[in-house]
């Protein structure tokens, strides 16, 4: 089984798509598809995580600054990455995210916070 997840950039104008799917010896197998030449690089260098990657920031591959260093901080691809894998994990329910159809991030630069 594979699972995948929509990163889109709306503010680089860049789509960027994650697949991640068990392998036969524990690992996640990583796949990514973009538009974006950084992210291109980004994905040249994660092609596979173990489940210590996805349960913690903490020396995960997945944000380390070596790997993701072609990356913009607000790069939302490492985020659909771990999505991606807590989906092939079990950890991420599959009704919960057919039913919301997303996460995401507003912009609301002109307004207070006692107005959100």
């Amino acid at each position: 089984m594979t699972n995948t997840v929509v990163a889109h950039m709306k503010t680089c104008y860049k789509t960027n798509k994650v697949t991640v799917w068990m392998k036969d010896d524990g690992n996640l197998g990583v796949k990514i598809v973009s538009d974006c030449p950084h992210v291109r690089d980004y994905a040249s260098k994660l092609t596979e995580i173990s489940v210590n990657d996805v349960v913690s920031f903490a020396g995960s591959k997945v944000v380390d600054p070596d790997i993701r260093a072609s990356l913009s901080v607000p790069c939302l691809t490492p985020i659909a990455v771990f999505e991606a894998a807590w989906l092939e994990l079990g950890m991420l329910s599959k009704n919960l995210v057919n039913n919301v159809g997303e996460n995401s991030v507003s912009f609301h630069p002109d307004i207070d916070l006692d107005q959100l």
